[in-house]
């Protein structure tokens, strides 16, 4: 069952980006849990703090109202969604890096990281679904 914008009552919401726009606020509200949990119980590296408070303010970012943005900051917003999303993978990925390395000084070997390639999946997934989310007349 699709839904109506609040914008234009004559436009329609796809139910797949309300459903994509629900996983990127559930991603946000893991990526601050997982952030308040690496520091009050983990150890604080350099990197760890910084992967925290990215977590934080990502995870802040993807649960702000992008439909109720105003047609004025919209694009502002809509590129600051690309560059944090792209910088979030790059996180992620020097985060598999290090776990990786950190594995091999061990002498262990780490498996495929499942976890890491579903946050980038959630994350990437929002860039569109925020846009179709406020123009789904683009899918069209």
């Amino acid at each position: 069952m699709s839904s109506i914008t609040k914008e234009n009552p004559n436009t329609i919401i796809p139910d797949g980006v309300r459903y994509a726009r629900w996983a990127g606020r559930a991603l946000g509200f893991l990526l601050i849990g997982l952030a308040l949990k690496n520091l009050l119980t983990g150890t604080l590296t350099t990197f760890v703090v910084i992967q925290s408070v990215y977590f934080i303010l990502y995870g802040a970012f993807l649960n702000l109202p992008f439909a109720k943005v105003s047609d004025k900051r919209w694009k502002l917003t809509y590129v600051a969604m690309l560059i944090i999303s792209a910088l979030f993978v790059f996180l992620m990925i020097a985060t598999v890096m290090f776990a990786y390395i950190a594995a091999a000084d061990r002498g262990e070997r780490l498996g495929v990281p499942g976890f890491e390639g579903t946050l980038i999946f959630l994350a990437l997934m929002q860039v569109p679904a925020v846009l179709f989310e406020r123009k789904p007349d683009l899918l069209d």
